[in-house]
């Protein structure tokens, strides 16, 4: 009997390590193909093309995914059809602590922050009231508008509508920087971004807890809602005033410096989310503030290599995520009892012109209020900000906590990931590639005044 155990034991961990092994040979031949990719893609499409690589790379993954499910009998005896497989059945848990933390703390370290100083004001201003008419726009619809079939209740129409209102400014304002674009509007744009974020991630924690069955009290939201906005940022300044006391104390040690970034950033991470209950998307976002306001504290021999590792850091981590949506989204919905259906992808075409309308109305209300606050936006650099609401790794992160989630039943979750994910692939193909065309067609590639 106890050599059965034995047995049984060893044979146990024998396919936990070639489960291991399979995903990793997949990730690692996804990374791999994605660099041939972009070498082509920068030295033959970037100039002809206005195409965002990570369209290249999503449908990648949704390759490996149909190729996967159309092989038949192969599974259990190929390595990479087994880690594909698993991939496409990982954690949630694993995407949103692995490669969430990565990119919003990259997002607020790199912003320019004596430009994000300026425009706090009107960053606030339009991010948070943003955030609320676009996710109210859209959940009326989607509650009102959308079949009868659906039957999504006000939780998940509020749930889906937040998850659609995060930006991802990424393409538009790298496009601006290499067009010669005002840099007080690529600043305004990715700082909007980043607070959207973290005011997108505190309802969606609330909303998602409501709707798997916690039994909550309106006092019990508002503190929730008290809890993630105030503990979060508070929590991440004081972690952030941690790290520039630490880095300011160490001197030129190049792999000292740039481990303690990442390492922090994933420390910072786990204990706001799993330890003390607040946001850790605000956590590191405004962490990633303070130590950019003090980027003294790194070394000047150290900052140019500390920016190149992040920049490599980031790459992979997109590629991963769009790889992992793509071959995700192809299981979801090739080879296996869908409840889609052709009317869906009209249904995600109003959703694509709904967000841009929700977008429009938001410059149109709030262009007094950014005037007032002394943001000299002109009317031409409004229609840019309108246009650069382009959805892509938040949107996809969320979308996949969702459709991972066991307790959501599955029409929703199909739901939500077949037009979460369309809705990012449009935007990334018409807004991405028509942006270069719209900021010299309005002359804003020479620079503004602003």
């Amino acid at each position: 009997m106890e050599d059965f155990n034995i047995t049984s034991t060893n044979i146990t961990r024998n396919n936990e390590r070639s489960s291991t092994g399979s995903i990793i040979l997949v990730l690692s031949v996804a990374v791999l193909v994605s660099c041939v990719f972009k070498i082509i893609f920068v030295k033959f499409l970037r100039h002809r093309v206005n195409l965002s690589f990570y369209i290249i790379v999503l449908f990648l993954g949704f390759l490996i995914g149909i190729i996967a499910t159309q092989i038949q009998g192969g599974f259990s005896e190929d390595d990479f059809l087994r880690g594909e497989h698993h991939l496409s059945k990982i954690s949630p848990q694993l995407i949103y602590y692995i490669f969430l933390p990565l990119i919003i703390f990259d997002s607020s370290f790199n912003t320019h922050f004596h430009i994000v100083k300026q425009q706090i004001i009107t960053t606030i201003l339009v991010a948070g009231p943003g955030v609320l008419i676009s996710t109210g726009i859209i959940t009326l619809c989607v509650v009102y508008l959308f079949p009868y079939d659906y039957q999504w209740s006000w939780l998940r129409g509020l749930l889906f509508g937040s998850i659609l209102s995060t930006t991802d400014p990424v393409t538009i304002v790298t496009l601006l920087q290499d067009c010669g674009a005002s840099q007080s509007l690529s600043s305004l744009i990715e700082s909007e971004s980043l607070l959207n974020d973290g005011l997108v991630f505190m309802l969606f924690s609330v909303l998602n807890r409501m709707i798997v069955g916690s039994s909550y009290t309106p006092g019990q939201i508002i503190f929730d809602i008290l809890r993630y906005g105030l503990g979060g940022p508070l929590f991440g300044l004081i972690c952030g005033f941690i790290c520039v006391f630490v880095l300011n104390r160490i001197n030129n040690e190049l792999k000292i410096e740039i481990t303690i970034t990442f390492g922090i950033t994933y420390l910072v991470f786990y204990i706001a989310d799993a330890e003390l209950n607040i946001s850790a998307v605000l956590s590191l976002i405004f962490m990633g503030l303070y130590m950019a306001k003090h980027k003294y504290c790194i070394s000047s021999n150290v900052q140019l290599s500390m920016a190149g590792a992040w920049e490599i850091i980031i790459f992979v981590v997109n590629i991963l995520i769009f790889t992992v949506s793509g071959l995700i989204l192809a299981h979801s919905f090739v080879g296996v009892q869908t409840n889609l259906t052709s009317r869906d992808i009209g249904i995600a075409l109003v959703l694509y012109l709904l967000i841009h309308v929700s977008r429009v109305l938001i410059v149109g209300v709030l262009y007094p209020v950014i005037t007032w606050s002394g943001m000299p936006l002109n009317r031409k650099e409004c229609v840019i900000f309108a246009w650069s609401g382009l959805r892509g790794r938040t949107a996809l992160i969320l979308v996949l906590l969702i459709y991972l989630d066991s307790e959501i039943d599955c029409a929703t979750r199909e739901r939500f990931l077949f037009h979460i994910s369309l809705i990012v692939l449009f935007t990334l193909i018409i807004n991405g590639t028509s942006s270069k065309f719209l900021v010299k067609m309005l002359g804003l590639h020479k620079g503004t005044v602003s």
